[in-house]
């Protein structure tokens, strides 16, 4: 009996909580407004102002277009990014063709770099176990303008002596600074990956 009694309350007990309106929410004068905006542009016409462009991912590698080398003797490359960028990629680019940067001085815009420009000789020799010979290049990182450029010269006698402990330093060495810096420009316009 108890358990009829309580099944019949329960359902009774519940319609009676639930039969009230509460008069709290029914009212919304109260509440803020959203503000009318007023628009003069006609239905269907686009917006003549906005010049924003969204860049494109690079889904290829290398920094394509935005590299190029200069006509000039010797040549130089020349990167559309401003320097804090550039700076980044040469090294990058550096780290990528495996060349060994001896130093580096970023106020500067200076990167110390051990370089040998290969030979058929080299190949032979790198099969026989052979010294190679190796020279600090200077490969110098400038703003100019909205560009960088970088320029690549035999780093002087003080700073091959420097810069080069383990390896062996070729007083007679060629200057291959044109090399180092097609080399370089190659990684930056065709390989670089971020």
């Amino acid at each position: 009996m108890k358990i009829l009694f309580k099944a019949c309350l329960l359902p009774l007990f519940l319609t009676a909580c639930g039969l009230g309106k509460d008069e709290r929410y029914s009212d919304t004068e109260a509440l803020e407004r959203p503000p009318i905006l007023t628009s003069t542009k006609v239905a269907g016409e686009g917006d003549c102002c906005d010049d924003a462009v969204i860049p494109k991912k690079r889904y290829k590698k290398g920094l394509g277009e935005e590299v190029y080398l200069t006509k000039t003797t010797p040549p130089q490359i020349k990167i559309k990014q401003p320097f804090e960028s550039a700076w980044l990629s040469l090294g990058l680019a550096l780290k990528q063709a495996e060349l060994r940067i001896t130093d580096q001085e970023r106020t500067k815009g200076v990167y110390y770099v051990a370089y040998h420009a290969p030979t058929l000789f080299d190949t032979i020799g790198s099969l026989l176990k052979t010294d190679e010979k190796t020279v600090i290049y200077v490969l110098k990182v400038e703003q100019n303008s909205g560009e960088t450029k970088i320029s690549a010269l035999l780093a002087s006698a003080m700073e091959q002596s420097s810069g080069l402990e383990k390896t062996t330093y070729d007083k007679e060495a060629s200057d291959d600074a044109e090399d180092l810096i097609y080399k370089v420009f190659d990684v930056l316009h065709n390989e670089l990956q971020e």
